[in-house]
């Protein structure tokens, strides 16, 4: 009886389709970044701040020599009314880097939505790779995203209001 169960189980094995996609859970991270890749459908039609229309040159380069940003309606609406007040919940800023001034191609998508519950900042932070397909590379309180724009006012550093 032995015997038959070992060649089953080898069968069994040696049949299993290695092409399957991976169905194991994504981290809650990761299921937040891919809810904020479809919330963020279609940003590039959302505004630009005046001062940051267009593709410009960064003022660090950490993302790229060139970058896009724009703003949903919530982050807008907030910086426009320039009262000095913290972004409130659901502002998204969405920044595209680039290579150069042509734009042709971005080095990545990164994404700072504002909400409880990640980090200290408030902040989620997500990068998606520059080519448009929704992966993911980067999501959370993300340390080197907490860290650098701290010196911003409520972690934006494009602008003060």
């Amino acid at each position: 009886m032995r015997f038959l169960l070992i060649p089953a189980f080898v069968l069994a094995c040696a049949t299993k389709d290695d092409t399957s996609p991976d169905t194991s859970e994504l981290s809650p991270e990761d299921e937040r970044a891919a809810q904020l890749w479809e919330e963020m459908s279609g940003y590039s039609d959302w505004d630009q701040h005046a001062d940051w229309t267009g593709v410009v040159a960064s003022e660090d380069g950490t993302h790229g020599p060139f970058v896009s940003i724009w703003m949903n309606d919530v982050a807008s609406d907030a910086i426009a009314a320039a009262d000095g007040a913290d972004l409130p919940e659901g502002a998204i800023l969405v920044k595209e880097g680039y290579a150069d001034e042509s734009a042709e191609s971005a080095n990545g998508i990164t994404v700072m939505v504002k909400e409880s519950g990640w980090g200290d900042d408030g902040w989620f932070w997500a990068k998606f790779a520059g080519d448009g397909s929704g992966d993911i590379q980067l999501a959370g309180s993300v340390s080197g995203c907490t860290g650098c724009h701290s010196s911003g006012q409520d972690s934006v550093k494009f602008v003060t209001w």
